[in-house]
């Protein structure tokens, strides 16, 4: 797969705001203005649905011909390309939070059920309100990947042209409204009002924005000059949405508003060759994300539990802020980069290595 590296600087500046609106969560008493903007970082789990999506059309497109999928390789690399690391925070956070109870460290991990495990271990917990915040934080943006993964067979035949792409992520943004208008003043939606915007229909035309970016990037040629105004768009965009108030879910969902801009600023990036906001750097982290986004969690509680207090004492609270941010994104990315090497990677490879040995045996096959 020829390497695109505006994907993994898109992936990076999705960790750093997912990042910072944690580090902003934990500082309640930040001015109402910066504590607004610090949490619209959420919106990078959007922007990781669209890479998300458009990387797997890009592959698919490169490798299936006939656009007829081998589901069951397509399957056995998407799960160990996820499950590996997925599985051994879920052990770690199982653990941790025992450690954490007997230490005396505030955490707001959910109690342990036998219905939370099992749709933990099923990337399911994003169906159902009660089991919605997993055993593992954030696990709810990996379940509605992997319920998107159980579409894309059907989508990748359906939807082959940007127009028919734009009618997809039009039509199933209309019906995320229209079911949420239908369903917020009923049960389990009264009761967890952010399941809402969590549940997978609401996600999904996130997902088809970014099928819909492939298309129009596969299919469309611009000048540089034309990238550029895109890019600087794009960002002048993200700034008005990131200053407006944030809202978990409004009649026409923000989120929608911020993939759009992110689809923007895709193909913005996609066109220039500078290193300025294509940095190495960043490119990195997006190449760690995943590791980098399950780590953080555990990482930020330990960085409040021993600093918070005597930064409190030193330092205003912008200056807190900055100082949580800036610990909780070194150490968890140092801590991913060796779980990116000894668990995703290696669980990448043993994938491959299954789908090869079924491929090689079923060449067997045809030729005896």
């Amino acid at each position: 797969m020829q390497k695109l590296s505006f994907l993994d600087a898109l992936r990076g500046y999705a960790i750093l705001g997912v990042v910072l609106t944690h580090s902003t969560r934990s500082l309640q008493q930040l001015p109402d203005w910066l504590y607004h903007i610090g949490i619209q970082g959420s919106r990078g789990v959007q922007l990781f649905f669209i890479v998300s999506a458009f990387t797997l059309f890009y592959s698919l497109e490169r490798y299936t011909v006939s656009r007829q999928i081998p589901l069951q390789d397509f399957y056995t690399k998407r799960f160990f390309r996820i499950a590996p690391m997925f599985y051994a925070a879920l052990l770690f956070y199982l653990s941790f939070d025992l450690i954490n109870q007997f230490i005396g460290v505030s955490t707001a991990y959910p109690d342990v059920t036998l219905s939370l495990l099992v749709s933990t271990l099923t990337f399911t917990n994003v169906l159902h309100p009660e089991w919605l915040f997993s055993l593992v934080p954030g696990g709810w943006s990996i379940s509605n990947e992997f319920l998107f993964y159980a579409c894309v067979p059907f989508l990748f035949k359906w939807i082959k042209t940007a127009r028919q792409g734009i009618v997809w992520t039009t039509s199933t943004l209309v019906l995320s409204i229209v079911l949420h208008l239908l369903t917020e003043q009923s049960q389990p939606f009264m009761d967890v009002k952010s399941f809402a915007f969590y549940w997978f229909p609401n996600q999904l035309p996130i997902f088809l924005m970014g099928v819909t970016l492939y298309l129009v990037w596969r299919d469309q040629s611009w000048s540089v000059r034309t990238h550029y105004a895109m890019t600087f768009g794009s960002i002048a965009l993200l700034i008005i949405l990131g200053i407006t108030p944030y809202d978990v879910y409004s009649a026409f969902p923000k989120h929608a508003l911020f993939g759009l801009a992110f689809c923007l600023l895709a193909l913005g990036l996609s066109g220039i060759r500078g290193r300025i906001l294509n940095h190495p750097v960043v490119q990195y982290i997006g190449h760690i994300s995943f590791s980098l986004y399950l780590v953080h969690f555990f990482v930020l509680d330990w960085v409040n539990h021993l600093f918070n207090e005597t930064w409190t004492q030193q330092y205003n609270v912008t200056t807190v802020w900055m100082l949580t941010f800036l610990v909780t994104l070194v150490v968890s990315g140092v801590i991913a980069s060796v779980t990116y090497r000894v668990i995703e990677r290696p669980g990448i490879q043993f994938g491959r290595s299954i789908i090869r040995r079924r491929q090689e045996q079923q060449q067997r096959k045809q030729t005896a």
